[in-house]
């Protein structure tokens, strides 16, 4: 009996061995899956973060790039705007460069423009529809000789009879000159009432 009982015995030890084991092993296998599943998830969280930076770095470059296209639309429409006002300005100054009614204008760029010569003898050369009105706006002058443009190209310019100095007088002409501190002025108030 002493056999039976030491084997017995020995099974016993034997299985209370391999349940140890069993355990250790499932435990050891358990941790190397939880250590497993945190090496993965601080990888996934990793790749994530990556991707998070990457994301945000394309995005941050759409959003410059709608920006400045954004930008370049505003400004070229409102240089199509600007030249619009210019060219339907300059259309209604030339238009009216015949009117009568307007002879006081043209006399006072006419004043401006007899500034530059001096003394010498200038020729007026302006729309036949004015001249009249300008000879007696700007009175008798001896030096001054006022001629009649062809009504085909009517024009307001003043020139030394000797050839040596010409203004142009004109509206459309001033508003040439003055147009890029206008232009300036035309746009703040246009970004004004866009803002």
């Amino acid at each position: 009996m002493a056999l039976a009982e030491l084997l017995r015995t020995l099974e016993a030890q034997a299985g209370e061995r391999v349940d140890a084991l069993l355990a250790r092993a499932r435990a050891d296998a358990d941790r190397l899956r939880a250590d497993r599943a945190d090496v993965i998830a601080r990888r996934h969280a990793a790749a994530l973060a990556a991707r998070e930076v990457e994301l945000r770095a394309t995005a941050v470059r759409e959003l410059e790039e709608r920006r400045r296209e954004a930008t370049r639309q505003l400004l070229q429409a409102r240089a199509e705007v600007l030249d619009r006002i210019r060219n339907r300005s300059e259309a209604l100054l030339t238009e009216r460069l015949e009117d009568p009614a307007l002879s006081g204008a043209l006399a006072g760029e006419l004043e401006r423009a007899l500034d530059y010569f001096g003394s010498v003898r200038v020729v007026v050369e302006a729309p036949a529809t004015v001249v009249d009105a300008l000879r007696r706006r700007l009175g008798d002058r001896a030096y001054l000789v006022l001629e009649p443009t062809p009504a085909r190209r009517p024009r307001l310019v003043a020139r030394a009879a000797d050839g040596s100095l010409s203004v142009d007088a004109a509206p459309a002409s001033r508003l040439a000159r003055d147009w890029p501190r206008l232009a300036i002025e035309l746009a703040s108030r246009l970004e004004a009432l866009t803002s």
